[in-house]
């Protein structure tokens, strides 16, 4: 199972995710709604020089702007971006012509089966879609799980890879997984301790997230 740790504020937050063998970390940049562990473009730039190969930098936002957009993933020296917030599908195509080497992520906010119909509408122009929770305030980070069975129907019939996001923890990440069988998982606020990102809880959700369908696939 394919791991993304999102959220990385600090070189601390950067050494918990490589430690705990992830595929991808996340860093929030150009915010409009609430949301924490917040860093520049040129914060997360400084970071990446520090992330050994084969582990995927991705830019996640809520910017909509379509060279905003660009402009971000060419100063963080981001290799994936996340658009968190609602773009045109048009506009993920310009930024495609414009990065053709970034990977795209669409986020598609899982609230009731609308969401099955969002998911279809974006999957031409998105490399993947990360199913996420959202409320008034945050539309991402929320620490509050969806609909379950809604994510397991978007995935069985998906023709790109689909993440599942939106309150996981070391907990409940392997029954997750095993009921919606998506293509990797993102996690944020679920490994923190007292705010921080905790080194025991990010080794727990990797652990557990990897082993999850072990048994389901012998």
């Amino acid at each position: 199972m394919r791991i993304k740790f999102c959220g990385t504020a600090s070189l601390a937050d950067m050494q918990c995710a490589i430690a705990a063998k992830c595929d991808a970390v996340g860093f929030i940049m150009g915010v409009t709604h609430r949301s924490s562990d917040v860093v520049t473009p040129e914060e997360a730039a400084r970071m990446i020089r520090h992330l050994p190969p084969f582990i995927e930098p991705v830019a996640v936002t809520h910017l909509q702007e379509r060279q905003a957009l660009i402009d971000l993933v060419r100063d963080s020296h981001c290799t994936t971006l996340q658009v968190q917030n609602t773009v045109e599908p048009s506009d993920l195509e310009v930024i495609r012509q414009a990065l053709p080497y970034v990977k795209i992520l669409k986020a598609v906010h899982v609230m009731d089966r609308s969401s099955i119909v969002t998911a279809r509408l974006y999957e031409p122009y998105a490399d993947a879609i990360i199913l996420d929770t959202r409320t008034e305030e945050r539309i991402g980070g929320t620490g509050i799980p969806h609909d379950w069975d809604i994510s397991a129907e978007i995935v069985a019939n998906a023709t790109v890879p689909v993440i599942l996001a939106g309150g996981l923890t070391p907990e409940n990440v392997r029954e997750a997984i095993q009921k919606v069988r998506p293509y990797a998982v993102d996690v944020h606020t679920g490994i923190k301790r007292n705010g921080v990102r905790n080194l025991e809880k990010t080794l727990a959700f990797a652990r557990e997230a990897r082993n999850a369908l072990s048994k389901t696939t012998l």
